[in-house]
Formats: C-alpha cells, structure tokens, sequence
C-alpha cells in the first residue's frame, strides 16, 4: 500500500463545507461522484514531483509557493494527525498556479535530475536504487507534470466559483 495523489475541482464554497465535514474523505468521494469530477491522479509521484520542482519534499510544503501549491495545495483541510491528507486551494489561487506552471521549463528540472539527490532526502516513493530505470522515473514526473499543468489550464473558468 502507498500514498498516492488526486486531483479534482471544486468550488471555493465546496472547499470550505469540507473543512467542517467530520468525515473529509467520504464527502470528498461524494463530491466526486455526484458531480461527476474529472479527477486527474499522479499516483505515487507527487514527493518526488515536489523535490524536483521545489527542491523540499511535498512534507515541507512552502507557502505562498505556486509550484510547491500545485502539487501540495494552497491550505490543509484534513489536520495534521490523520492517515489521509486532503487539501484545498481556493479558485482565484489556481489560475496563479496554472499561470507558473506554464511558464516553468521541465527540462531545466530534468537536466538536474540525479537519483541519489532523492534517496539522500528520503523522497517518497522509495525507487531511488534503480538506477537502471532513471530515465524512466524521469518519464514519470514528466508525464506527471505535464498531465497536472494540462488539467489546471484545460478550462480554467471550470475553477472559478
């Protein structure tokens, strides 16, 4: 079992009926499904997607920061002692998010890329002796990165309350 990480959108007012569900988590799924949300999964890459673009693990999130926000969220929804992490950022934060997303170059993150960097830290998953398959968890972030800037931008009003 690992952690993994989803993306969906919501309204701010959403949001903030989330923060005072006690149950989070089942009124995240219910959200889901009764909206019928796109939801956009970057399975177990977001620590590492984290690190590369923002240089600190998704644990050390760093506010006010749309790169790290992209990946970790703009506020935390669920407290701090709960095995599931559920986060927010308000609508008018995500159009900021989206906007440095596009602007950010990959490659300059790929060039840079170096295994032992994330096993050192303790960046999760814990993948980082496979040398053999660098490019391919490389791929992986890419495809992440890519897939997370796509669906921030694919219509960016579908954010706005």
């Amino acid at each position: 079992m690992g952690m993994i990480a989803n993306y969906q959108k919501s309204t701010n007012q959403e949001l903030e009926n989330l923060k005072g569900s006690a149950d989070f988590v089942d009124a995240v799924e219910e959200l889901r499904e009764t909206k019928e949300i796109d939801l956009y999964d970057i399975d177990k890459m977001w620590d590492a997607l984290h690190f590369l673009l923002a240089g600190k693990s998704a644990c050390e999130p760093i506010e006010n920061d749309p790169i790290s926000e992209a990946i970790v969220g703009q506020f935390n929804i669920s407290g701090e002692d709960i095995e599931e992490f559920v986060s927010g950022t308000l609508a008018e934060r995500v159009n900021v998010i989206s906007e440095a997303l596009q602007g950010l170059d990959f490659n300059i993150y790929a060039e840079k890329f170096n295994m032992w960097r994330f096993a050192e830290h303790d960046i999760y998953p814990n993948i980082w002796s496979y040398d053999d398959e660098a490019e391919e968890i490389l791929d992986d972030m890419r495809g992440c990165f890519e897939g997370l800037k796509q669906s921030l931008s694919s219509s960016p009003t579908d954010w706005r309350e």
